[in-house]
């Protein structure tokens, strides 16, 4: 498996953490040091070959930093609201002449790419995915622009000078709009050419999010593989934040009439005051951890024709959940039992009848079976819980 240290070599990986992650854009060059085995050229026709999966919004064809019109390298369709599935010979006609290719969420369907897209995710907390570009001689595909996440450029085959600018967009969220006017705008704001990145395979390039730059193709056909990686930001605590306010009756409760200046201010001094609390609390950073760890998709784990040995569990006595500022329990009759991170899982198999650990374990994956198992564990102590079976063709409740 590819680790962090080894996408970066020979860069070290503790010192892109501590000082460019999130920073300062940083060209790493193989320099004849081992390459991870991410992407060639017959893996990617290989991947174009997997026609069901490509459709217009899947790949993109591009003149110029133009989009090419749906018809000229897709079927039609007649359902309404479905996305129109590519054509493979009129893909390849556009090739012909010159357009570049842009294969997005490659990850789907190469597990080369999928396993680099999951140790980024582990290793920032944050959403990754991953597009290849495929351009051919002297081609520059897009204008210069910046991207809403950071980006990983792993040159896979051919060569690519990158011009990176000294301007970065301020933590950007919403894309500017296309047109002539936007472009010309972004090539007026970008500022002086920071450095040139000539991209050689194996070659990475980190571009911290909202970084100014534009790429174009050598004297030979260039193949490389962006992986963006998008960890939450500020705004998701808005959304955490009120899914917790709403178990409180005074976020619940009417405003006072914004008239009366007086009542209103007095309430919501009040509701800032909780709310304050609420962000502080050790709670609402269990709440952000499992944002965070969930971001991850889980990676695929399939032994057939193994499979694995299912535990059921039949919920029996009487508990109840509780999330308090310092944490979350599950209250018995002779005391309570913390749950921690796994809150959210503990609370759904409360008001389930039976359930199997597999179900529970599917519900957070990023938590460690052997946590998860600690926990049943001391449920079924408890009386909570009762460890049962259920035989393989009996119905579920």
């Amino acid at each position: 498996m590819t680790t962090l240290a080894d996408f970066l070599c020979p860069y070290d990986a503790g010192a892109f953490l501590s000082d460019d992650f999130g920073r300062r854009p940083v060209h790493i060059s193989r320099s004849g040091h081992p390459r991870p085995d991410i992407l060639d050229w017959p893996r990617f026709n290989e991947a174009l070959a997997a026609t069901s999966f490509w459709t217009e919004d899947s790949l993109k064809l591009y003149f110029k930093s133009r989009a090419a019109l749906r018809e000229s390298y897709c079927d039609p369709v007649d359902t309404r609201g479905r996305s129109a599935p590519v054509n493979p010979a009129k893909v390849q006609a556009l090739i012909a002449l010159g357009a570049s290719v842009v294969a997005n969420h490659i990850h789907r369907v190469r597990p080369e790419i999928a396993a680099v897209a999951h140790m980024l995710e582990k290793a920032f907390a944050a959403r990754a995915f991953a597009n290849v570009y495929c351009s051919f001689v002297g081609v520059q595909a897009f204008q210069t622009h910046y991207d809403l996440h950071d980006v990983f450029a792993f040159q896979a085959e051919g060569e690519k000078v990158w011009r990176v600018y000294e301007s970065r967009a301020d933590s950007p969220v919403f894309p500017v709009p296309p047109g002539d006017e936007a472009e010309a705008w972004l090539i007026e704001t970008r500022g002086r050419v920071l450095f040139e990145a000539h991209m050689k395979p194996g070659d990475v390039l980190y571009l911290p999010r909202g970084q100014y730059h534009d790429a174009l193709t050598g004297s030979q056909a260039s193949l490389h593989v962006t992986f963006g990686v998008a960890p939450a930001t500020g705004l998701a605590l808005f959304k955490l934040l009120e899914t917790v306010a709403a178990r409180e009756s005074a976020f619940r409760s009417y405003l006072p009439d914004a008239r009366n200046q007086g009542a209103l201010r007095e309430r919501l001094a009040a509701l800032a005051s909780r709310v304050r609390a609420l962000l502080t609390s050790p709670a609402f950073a269990i709440d952000v951890y499992n944002l965070q760890q969930g971001l991850a998709t889980p990676r695929p784990d399939y032994a057939l024709p193994r499979r694995a040995p299912q535990a059921w569990y039949t919920v029996a006595g009487k508990a109840q959940f509780v999330r308090r500022d310092h944490g979350f329990a599950v209250i018995l009759e002779t005391g309570e039992i913390p749950v921690g991170t796994l809150h959210p899982t503990v609370e759904w198999l409360l008001q389930q009848r039976r359930f199997s650990f597999e179900e529970a374990a599917a519900r957070q994956p990023y938590v460690p079976a052997a946590e998860l198992e600690g926990v049943l564990q001391r449920l079924v102590a408890a009386g909570v819980l009762i460890e049962t079976e259920m035989a393989q063709d009996a119905p579920r409740a």
